[in-house]
């Protein structure tokens, strides 16, 4: 059975929130990863990874899924309230990396803090903040 194009749009866009919802707990591992061996950032193949999984949320989080979907299904599923939740969540992620980058400053002062593991957690805690905050949004 063929799905019209609003109802492939209404089960992608239900899906979506679970698939936020799942990339933030991806992201929060990777954050607890990177805070408990912040010296395993040094392994080229985790970094490799790392970044992969990180442009990837990324990617979902600025087109709102559904990239490999047609023109008018994704249209649809990129309504103005979907829209307007994905400001919100990357707006959360903004404020995140900002909060994150003040307490590393500090946390530095008084425990050695890598570069790449500060950055690497900075950057999971961030989207994984967005991503929350999206399937949140999206799934309420």
């Amino acid at each position: 059975m063929t799905l019209s194009p609003v109802e492939q749009a209404d089960r992608n866009s239900r899906n979506r929130g679970l698939l936020m919802a799942i990339a933030a707990t991806v992201q929060l591992a990777l954050a607890l990863f990177s805070a408990l061996d912040p010296a395993g950032t040094t392994d080229p193949v985790r970094g490799i990874v790392w970044a992969i999984l990180t442009l990837l949320w990324l990617l979902l989080l600025a087109t709102g899924g559904g990239v490999l979907l047609n023109r008018q299904v994704r249209s649809m599923m990129n309504d103005e309230v979907s829209l307007l939740n994905r400001r919100r969540a990357i707006e959360s992620g903004f404020w995140t990396a900002m909060a994150a980058a003040i307490a590393l400053y500090f946390a530095s002062y008084s425990w050695p803090v890598p570069v790449r593991g500060a950055l690497a957690i900075l950057t999971e805690v961030a989207i994984a903040t967005a991503l929350i905050r999206y399937a949140w949004l999206e799934l309420r």
